[in-house]
């Protein structure tokens, strides 16, 4: 992790993910970039002094928003990192920059939502775990000091899965966790035999080696909350899932794992994209 993008509006929900961010960026010497996006053109980093110059309103949030970093800047001198705009839509503005600066990690900061904006509107936090191939941590409460410890890979434990796992636990090592593993039954049909789910799990216990281990098949009425009532009940520090992206009208129809336990949980949530290479 040399590069970590912290997409910001500055507020209280944001300032928990860049605090997060932060001292992963100290543990591991990466650089901090923090994206603002505002009501601006699009092209406003391509656009001349001259051309912005005409451009009032816009000048003013740009001000504005240099003001709050300015002192985010000296309240955390130690920190090596830059501060950028966007304009347009948060998700593309994250995509480009994501793509131009080769980051490696998103933090972002959700409130969530419920109902139909889940699936109509939903936050910009769950639009970028959806669009963007790579991972990102999802922060919703303020922690005081990062302590990734006790720790929740959710899987269905394929073959396939194993080198998002691999990641997951490339991330978590630095935290010397105790790993749980765990793989939710709905009493669906669609549920493998308790004893495949086992055999499944058993092989991906040896990946954990050297730290502790433990496996477990959790029953609930669907998986995002079955998940979260698996991480509460064991006082878990982080949720990790991999990330299959799905169609917009099969998610409707279907739900995404990854989406609801962002829009859902309080506990943080690591999405790893199951497509990256």
């Amino acid at each position: 992790m040399k590069s970590i993008l912290v997409p910001t509006d500055f507020s209280s929900c944001a300032q928990y993910a860049f605090d997060v961010a932060s001292q992963l960026a100290k543990r591991f010497g990466a650089r901090l970039h923090l994206l603002h996006c505002l009501n601006i053109p699009a092209n406003w980093n391509e656009m001349s002094p001259a051309e912005k110059e005409k451009l009032t309103k816009a000048q003013q949030l740009v001000y504005n928003a240099d003001v709050l970093y300015a002192d985010l800047k000296q309240r955390h001198p130690a920190l090596d990192m830059t501060f950028n705009y966007c304009g347009g839509r948060l998700v593309d503005g994250v995509e480009k920059f994501v793509d131009r600066y080769g980051v490696d990690f998103i933090v972002m900061g959700s409130h969530g939502t419920s109902g139909k904006n889940e699936y109509f509107i939903g936050s910009n936090t769950q639009k970028v775990v959806r669009k963007l191939h790579l991972p990102v941590l999802v922060i919703k409460n303020a922690i005081e000091s990062v302590d990734f410890s006790k720790v929740v890979f959710a899987s269905t434990f394929h073959e396939s899965e194993k080198e998002v796992f691999l990641k997951f636990k490339d991330f978590v090592k630095h935290f010397v966790p105790e790993i749980h593993l765990v793989e939710v039954h709905t009493s669906s049909l669609m549920d493998p035999p308790y004893i495949l789910s086992k055999e499944a799990m058993a092989s991906f216990k040896e990946l954990c080696a050297p730290f502790t281990c433990k496996t477990y098949v959790y029953k609930d009425y669907n998986i995002d909350k079955g998940i979260r009532s698996f991480a509460e009940g064991i006082g878990a520090q982080l949720i990790g899932i991999s990330n299959h992206h799905r169609r917009p009208l099969k998610r409707m129809l279907s739900g995404s794992n990854v989406e609801a336990l962002v829009n859902h949980s309080e506990i943080p949530v690591l999405s790893i994209d199951y497509t990256r290479k």
